[in-house]
């Protein structure tokens, strides 16, 4: 099969190994600025003058966005390469070196700042979990699992969302403070779950450009800090890979995750 653009490997790529749309919609905006090139004439030098052309100020994009959009793109010929789409080396490895993931911490609010909040199922589930808020709005209600020795919330891959890849998988215990709100939960068919209820949550709430509902997960990080939860104990729960190679061995059961987790107020 002769692949002529880039734009034609993204297509054969998702129809041989399929991504999550935010994945694909990824590759896509990564590949505007080449997509008058054909795939053979993208090399070493090709990849450097992108990078040279888009980082502000010269161009567009700040360093966050760049080097996402650089490893979106090594993603895409790491996959071209798997399927032998593609010959040779992998242009963009490396190629993103020396750009840094510029963070802005979100300030910490305790749980008496989100008043308006303590009735809502995805404040509540978000506060208690330290999910993303796609994970929460998009959960089939069937893996709200309430009917166990230790009530769990199952997230796993979904027909009508994907999570952000196979470490997210996992089985959260759902503290107590949540069961009251299980039967009013709602689950999002929005084609982006939770995505227009976390832009209602910053502007309610007056958090600055850049904080939404993701903010509840940075906050979930600080309160297991002060609550002396472990990282590892931490990554479990919010479905982060693990940091160290020995974190990846043995298992921790759902009463120990539970007990851990409440630790939490």
């Amino acid at each position: 099969m002769e692949i002529m653009t880039l734009e034609d490997l993204i297509d054969v790529c998702q129809s041989l190994k399929p991504v999550r749309p935010s994945t694909l919609r990824e590759w896509h905006k990564a590949a505007k600025p080449l997509r008058h090139l054909q795939i053979a004439d993208i090399n070493k030098a090709e990849v450097m003058k992108y990078r040279i052309t888009q980082l502000a100020p010269r161009g567009p994009l700040k360093q966050n966005t760049l080097k996402a959009r650089m490893a979106s793109l090594r993603g895409l010929w790491n996959t071209a390469i798997e399927w032998e789409l593609i010959d040779g080396e992998n242009p963009w490895q490396k190629a993103d070196k020396g750009l840094r993931y510029i963070r802005r911490k979100p300030e910490f609010y305790p749980w008496e700042h989100y008043k308006q909040y303590h009735n809502d199922p995805y404040f509540v589930f978000l506060w208690y979990t330290g999910a993303r808020i796609g994970e929460i709005a998009g959960l089939d209600p069937k893996n709200i699992v309430m009917n166990a020795p230790v009530p769990y919330f199952n997230f796993v891959h979904q027909e009508n969302r994907m999570l952000k890849n196979d470490e997210s998988i996992r089985k959260t215990p759902i503290h107590p403070a949540c069961y009251p709100l299980v039967p009013y939960f709602k689950q999002s068919k929005a084609k982006r779950p939770g995505a227009s209820w976390s832009e209602t949550f910053k502007k309610n709430m007056q958090l600055p450009i850049g904080d939404a509902a993701h903010t509840m997960r940075h906050s979930f990080y600080t309160r297991c800090e002060i609550a002396n939860i472990t990282e590892r104990i931490q990554d479990i729960l919010t479905g982060h890979a693990p940091r160290t190679e020995t974190a990846r061995y043995g298992k921790v059961d759902l009463p120990t995750l539970l007990r851990e987790l409440q630790k939490l107020r």
